[in-house]
Parts: structure tokens; C-alpha cells; sequence
């Protein structure tokens, strides 16, 4: 019995020796595979976080998503419905819609706004046929008229109108002195990357107006006082600005003393109609307290995607043309939607107005800085999903896969140190001081800076 037990004690310690050291050897595993699936989860949403901020996932919702907030009361730029629509511009109005118009060196400010001077079948309308009122009296009568009749058609339903948009591209910034004293291709693989200039002549982060930018946005307010005193124009009856500080101050300086209402001058301040943005520091914007600061009768609280933070602007992808003309379609959507006024002035930037073009079927149009394009366009409200929407065009790619851009490289043997004064055989303080007296003019409209 004595045996029997010894034997037993034997086999029962061995089998607690064979589960501790099976145990012993399981934690280790188990700790290790715990480890790891933590250890992965967290570089996956690392990852997925890197794609949130460095690529094209942040950037859907102010291209393709419904807006946040959408459906609260008082929002501009809220998605009440899924209604989308169809832009066509309407020809045969404009100088500038006409392919023998040559864009360069085209002055608004000469030429009526680029008004054609011709009869209307509303004329008729009119008393002695319109004979007794200037170019833009029977022009804003004519657009009054298809609207009416736009109407009349569709008794029910709205589902055609008009409006008359004014394109305003913001005045000249510290950044276009920056990137034409560099150059286009130093100016895309290294200076737009910085905030300024190393002896601190410059700062282009958000980008203010040189003197030369003020006084191109108070030609403009001035050209404006003279088209209300002789062609007896009508000033737009709603007013957007995009949130960088040049576009602001273009339009503040423009306008602000010609609207005479009680409340004053209040354009609101749209996310979506920025200029491009990524990489470039003149295209980050600053926080809404500043601008609430800096222009306190600007509309700030009207559009849920102006945050305090720009969430938008990214340093390692910058958004494409065809992301741009994506943004301006759904920026178009959003005011159409909810503005039934029949002018409208935007404050904006070279490739916003240029993507603003494409979409409403415009032909190609450079603008300078400073100057300002009226376009006539047609709006269809659709009743499903449709591909091509937006001046005939195929809906535009947003997906960072199919082109986003990163910072190219510096072409080797790029002298940055001495670019600029090889250039133009003078330093940045010089250049800029000539800019600003006027003594040198480096205003092209055909330069493809996207700014």
C-alpha cells in the first residue's frame, strides 16, 4: 500500500510539474500574441490616423462628405436635401466667355466689366425698349427675366434658375513676390514649404496683401463706385470670402464702403472656397479668433466646417485640380441651396476661381490679381445622382491614389542661397520694395502660379 501510494505521489507530481511547465510556457505565448495584438491595433490606427491627416481621408468631407452639423437652422452651407445640380454658363453675355478674347492683358476695369453692349428679347419689356438705360440696367433685367420665366415653367418646383456670380481673385500677397522673385520651381520645392524668407523681409505663412495688393483691391472698390455712378449697376445682394487673410482684406477693401446697409459690410467666410492647399504655408490658414479679430463683421458661425483649427492644410499632400474642382462644386451646391439671390460676389484665388470655371463649364480664364471675372450661369436642380453635372464634365477624382501631390525635389545644382538675385540681379528687399512703388511690374496673367 506504502508502494502504491509513493507511486501515486509521484504521478500526482509529476502531472502538476507537466501543467505548470505547460502553464509556465502558455503565459509567455499568451503575453507575447496579447502584446502583438495590441502592439498591431495601435500601429493600425496609427496608420489609419497618418491617413486621416497626411492624405485624402480628411479631406472627403470638404470634397464629397455631408457637411457636419448639416440641418441646423441658420447654417449657409448646410446639405438640407440631396438635391444636386447642373452649371452651364450662359454665353454670349461676356467679353471673357468668347474664345477670341485673349486673356492676357484683358482689363475689366476697361471694358465694362467685360459687358457685351447688345439688345434683348426683354428690352421689350422695358419702357422706349430699354433705350433710356445703360448697358447693366437692361443686362440685370434680362437675367430678372429668366428667372421669371424659369419660373412660369416650373410652377411647382424651382428647377431652373440664373445668377450672376463676380469672381474676385484676392490682390497681389507677399507669396506671389516670393514665388516670381524665386522662381516657380524653387519656389515649389523649398520656399513654399517655409513661413518667410531667412532675414525676415517676408512672411507669406497665410499670406497678407503687399502695398501693391491693397492698391489693386482699392482700384477695384473704386472701378465699382464708377460703375454705380455711370452704368447704374446693381451690387452683388450676397457676399462670400474665402478664410485666407488676402482674400479677407481684398474684399474688405473692395466693399466695405460701398454697402450702405444698417449692418454693413458681412460677407460670409466659406471653408470650401480657399485656395488649394497643402504643403504650401501661404495656403494654411489661421484660427477663426484671429479672423474674428482682424475683420470683426466677417460671418464666421454660418459654416460648420470653418473650425478654430485649420484641419485642412496638410505639409506632405497638396490637393489637385481635380480634388479643387470637386471642392468648388460642393462649395457651388452649398450656397445655391439655400441663396435664392441673383448676384453673388466671391472673393477667392487664382486656381479656386480657375476650378469655379471649370465647373460651371466656363472656358479657360486667367485672372491677374485684383481682377475680377462676372460669369452668367444656368442652374439645374437634378432629381438623381448624375455623372456628368458640372459643365458637361465627368465627376472630378478626390482620391489621394490617383494624384496628390507631395513636395518635389530640388533639382540638383539648384543654387537657393543665390536663385533669387541670380534671377534678378538684385536681393528680396530691393524686389520688394520695387513691387510695392511700382516701379517693377511682375504681374503676368498667363504665369501659372496657383495662388
Amino acid at each position: 500500500m506504502t508502494l502504491i501510494h509513493d507511486n501515486r505521489n509521484v504521478q500526482f507530481r509529476r502531472r502538476i510539474q507537466r501543467r505548470i511547465c505547460q502553464t509556465t510556457t502558455a503565459v509567455p505565448l499568451l503575453l507575447f500574441f496579447t502584446v502583438a495584438f495590441i502592439v498591431c491595433g495601435l500601429l493600425q490606427a496609427s496608420s489609419s490616423l497618418h491617413s486621416f491627416s497626411m492624405s485624402d481621408q480628411k479631406v472627403l468631407d470638404i470634397h464629397t462628405e455631408p457637411d457636419p452639423g448639416a440641418g441646423v437652422d441658420g447654417e449657409v452651407i448646410q446639405e438640407q436635401t440631396a438635391k444636386r445640380y447642373k452649371y452651364t454658363t450662359v454665353k454670349g453675355y461676356f467679353m471673357q466667355d468668347d474664345p477670341s478674347t485673349d486673356p492676357n492683358g484683358f482689363n475689366f476695369t476697361a471694358t465694362n466689366f467685360g459687358l457685351i453692349d447688345r439688345a434683348y428679347d426683354s428690352d421689350r419689356s422695358l419702357p422706349n425698349n430699354g433705350r433710356d438705360l445703360t448697358a447693366w440696367q437692361r443686362f440685370e433685367h434680362q437675367v430678372s427675366e429668366l428667372n421669371k420665366a424659369a419660373r412660369a415653367r416650373h410652377e411647382s418646383t424651382s428647377q431652373i434658375s440664373y445668377k450672376l456670380l463676380f469672381l474676385g481673385r484676392h490682390g497681389n500677397g507677399f507669396h506671389n513676390v516670393a514665388e516670381r522673385y524665386y522662381g516657380p520651381e524653387a519656389w515649389d520645392c523649398h520656399f513654399s514649404t517655409l513661413d518667410g524668407d531667412d532675414e525676415h523681409i517676408m512672411t507669406w505663412s497665410d499670406a497678407h496683401l503687399t502695398k501693391e495688393g491693397i492698391r489693386q483691391a482699392k482700384e477695384a472698390n473704386q472701378f465699382w463706385k464708377k460703375q454705380l455712378n455711370e452704368q447704374k449697376i446693381s451690387l452683388p445682394q450676397s457676399y462670400y470670402v474665402s478664410p485666407l487673410d488676402r482674400a479677407m482684406e481684398t474684399a474688405n477693401v473692395t466693399f466695405d464702403d460701398l454697402v450702405t446697409t444698417s449692418d454693413g459690410f458681412r460677407p460670409v467666410v466659406l471653408e470650401r472656397l480657399r485656395e488649394g492647399s497643402g504643403i504650401h504655408t501661404c495656403d494654411r490658414r489661421s484660427g477663426v479668433s484671429y479672423i474674428k479679430g482682424r475683420f470683426p463683421n466677417f460671418i464666421t458661425d454660418k459654416d460648420p466646417l470653418l473650425t478654430e483649427k485649420d484641419t485642412y492644410w496638410d505639409p506632405i499632400y497638396r490637393e489637385t485640380n481635380d480634388a479643387l474642382a470637386a471642392r468648388q462644386a460642393k462649395m457651388l451646391d452649398s450656397i445655391v441651396s439655400v441663396d435664392d439671390n441673383e448676384r453673388i460676389s466671391l472673393t477667392a484665388h487664382s486656381g479656386t476661381i480657375s476650378m469655379i470655371l471649370k465647373v460651371v463649364g466656363h472656358r479657360r480664364f486667367a485672372l491677374g490679381t485684383g481682377a475680377v471675372i462676372p460669369v452668367l450661369i444656368k442652374i439645374e436642380t437634378l432629381d438623381e445622382a448624375v455623372t456628368r453635372r458640372h459643365g458637361d464634365e465627368h465627376e472630378p477624382v478626390t482620391h489621394a491614389g490617383n494624384g496628390w501631390q507631395t513636395k518635389p525635389d530640388c533639382p540638383a545644382g539648384l543654387d537657393l542661397d543665390k536663385i533669387g538675385k541670380k534671377r534678378w540681379n538684385m536681393g528680396l528687399k530691393e524686389f520688394l520694395r520695387r513691387v510695392e512703388d511700382g516701379t517693377l511690374q511682375i504681374e503676368e496673367v498667363a504665369f501659372t502660379g496657383r495662388h
